[in-house]
């Protein structure tokens, strides 16, 4: 009988509590990623409406996303040519400043400013009247 109670004393049962912690941690992983993948579009909808509304009161500033397109300076002809877009495309009533360089042209679908410049390397940075801004350095 000693020799009966002492095999079923000394089976294999060491990691079997482990191994029962890790399935639980697995088990609370799969759900916690299933709930932000079907909660997660919603939750940024409700920050995004949030920001959204701070910035029509005036809590804080919005602005355009500036993209400098094309930024390139002839040696030759010592000229540098830019083109930029606000939100993508042109936008009527926004206007685009360059630094140096000045107000951009207005085009059909981005805008657009050539200007002499001594020499290159230099840093241009696009401001937009609604608030945004872009930064780009074009080399020789």
């Amino acid at each position: 009988m000693k020799w009966f109670y002492s095999l079923k004393n000394n089976s294999n049962e060491k990691g079997q509590g482990l191994i029962e912690y890790a399935l639980i941690l697995v088990l609370v992983a799969v759900v916690v990623i299933a709930i932000l993948l079907l909660l997660g579009p919603v939750i940024g909808n409700v920050f995004s409406n949030i920001v959204r509304n701070l910035e029509r009161t005036g809590v804080i500033e919005g602005g355009d996303v500036v993209v400098i397109t094309k930024a390139t300076y002839d040696s030759v002809k010592k000229e540098l040519h830019l083109d930029a877009t606000s939100d993508g495309s042109f936008q009527v009533g926004v206007v685009l400043t360059a630094s140096p360089g000045g107000t951009m042209e207005e085009k059909s679908d981005h805008y657009h400013r050539k200007y002499g410049l001594t020499g290159c390397p230099c840093t241009v940075t696009v401001t937009s009247s609604k608030g945004g801004s872009a930064q780009v350095t074009v080399g020789p």
